[in-house]
């Protein structure tokens, strides 16, 4: 299957950047490590830059985006590791595990090629939907709920899976779907639109699109979220994943 990144990821790097914020905490995460793997790397976000870490993407769109002197990229697919048997100390995953083809098998290969310790951002798919995907693309928040990994699935495969709740600061750089909730504007944009991977899969773009203009024109969007408009940070279901590997 091709990678969806390959058809949606043209100037991507222009968008999603990396948040220092949230880098940091991720990093934390990473201490100790001693040789990382980061699966669905993208263009290089979040990987620490003073550590032996191999990226592995499978799309040559995202790859050719790397930026010169990042990391080595093998390209290739979370479910077939091309990598010996404890060959890492940490694998990472930053906002991919919901593009992976056979989750269950990768889980089963990074248990396979990491001794030590899983890090990963993702999405709790329990939360409530935000005002973006309750009042004006519902499609995305139902999709979403259907194609991230939740609780269980984490503690089928992992050991002392912990999560906590990672806040997204008003004027995030990283572009992901909920990075803009303060930016309600942003999302009109097409250049914005096309880095986020969830816009490509509804069926009435146009019609969210146009409710969210006409609410903002008239001061809807403002009056029906004022209570967003005082704050610097929310959270918008966004997770960071810690586990220690299962050894198999």
């Amino acid at each position: 299957m091709k990678p969806i990144y390959d058809k949606i990821g043209i100037n991507y790097s222009s968008q999603r950047q990396t948040d220092p914020r949230l880098a940091a905490q991720l990093h934390k995460e990473l201490e100790g490590a001693t040789k990382i793997l980061n699966i669905g790397a993208g263009t290089g976000s979040y990987e620490p830059k003073n550590m032996d870490l191999i990226a592995l993407e499978p799309s040559q769109e995202m790859i050719n985006q790397r930026k010169p002197g990042s990391h080595p990229v093998v390209q290739g697919f979370a479910d077939n590791l091309l990598f010996e048997k404890d060959s890492f100390s940490h694998t990472m995953t930053v906002l991919s595990m919901h593009h992976w083809q056979n989750r269950a098998k990768a889980f089963e290969e990074i248990n396979r090629v990491t001794t030590d310790k899983f890090v990963a951002i993702s999405w709790n798919s329990d939360i409530n939907p935000f005002w973006l995907t309750r009042d004006y693309f519902t499609e995305i928040f139902e999709i979403d709920q259907d194609i991230f990994p939740d609780l269980e699935e984490l503690h089928n495969h992992f050991d002392n899976v912990k999560i906590t709740p990672l806040m997204i600061p008003e004027d995030c750089i990283d572009g992901f779907l909920a990075a803009y909730w303060k930016r309600p504007e942003a999302y009109l944009s097409e250049h914005v639109r096309n880095s986020i991977s969830s816009f490509s899969k509804i069926t009435r773009l146009d019609e969210g699109l146009q409710k969210l203009q006409k609410d903002l024109d008239s001061g809807e969007w403002q009056k029906k979220n004022s209570d967003l408009l005082d704050k610097t940070e929310l959270d918008v279901g966004y997770q960071l994943i810690t586990a220690s590997i299962r050894r198999i």
